[in-house]
């Protein structure tokens, strides 16, 4: 039952934001940053797509979906307190969107912070309430507390949007 936010999943959650912030001649060159972060992402290179999004980032310090796929590289690789240091940044640059949220909550959950996890995935069906990423992700930390009912009403809720 339990289900994990899988990499393309993550890739495909931030990557709504890839438009977003720079300059035409900018964005071209973290775009391609953020394609080799991807690839090595797939890959299983963490440490790869971390150094190109330290780039990417440094080149384009506003667009929180950067720091959203260098969380997702960092708890990936294990590092959980730079994936949440990235996940914290995402969501103070953008508190109103679900995504930051729903990021943060994925690595509390792979982490077995499920207290921390069910009020981020709470706050991101909050902020979103047709996100199916959201239900399902609340879904498996309900699941991981042992409260079968919730996951079930969440699983069911998340299943009905996704039709």
């Amino acid at each position: 039952m339990s289900r994990k936010l899988s990499i393309a999943a993550a890739l495909w959650l931030v990557g709504g934001f890839l438009a977003t912030g720079s300059s035409a001649m900018a964005a071209g060159g973290v775009d391609d940053l953020v394609k080799k972060a991807e690839k090595a992402i797939i890959d299983g290179k963490y440490k790869d797509a971390v150094a190109a999004l330290d780039q990417a980032i440094a080149a384009a310090p506003d667009r929180t979906d950067l720091y959203g796929l260098r969380a997702k590289a960092n708890d990936e690789r294990g590092d959980m307190d730079k994936a949440l240091e990235d996940a914290n940044k995402m969501i103070q640059m953008a508190p109103s969107e679900a995504d930051g949220y729903l990021i943060r909550a994925g690595i509390y959950r792979r982490n077995e912070k499920y207290a921390e996890a069910l009020v981020d995935a709470s706050k991101a069906i909050e902020l979103d309430p047709k996100s199916v990423d959201a239900y399902y992700m609340r879904s498996d930390i309900y699941h991981d507390m042992g409260k079968t009912a919730e996951s079930k009403a969440d699983e069911a809720k998340a299943t009905q949007l996704d039709h």
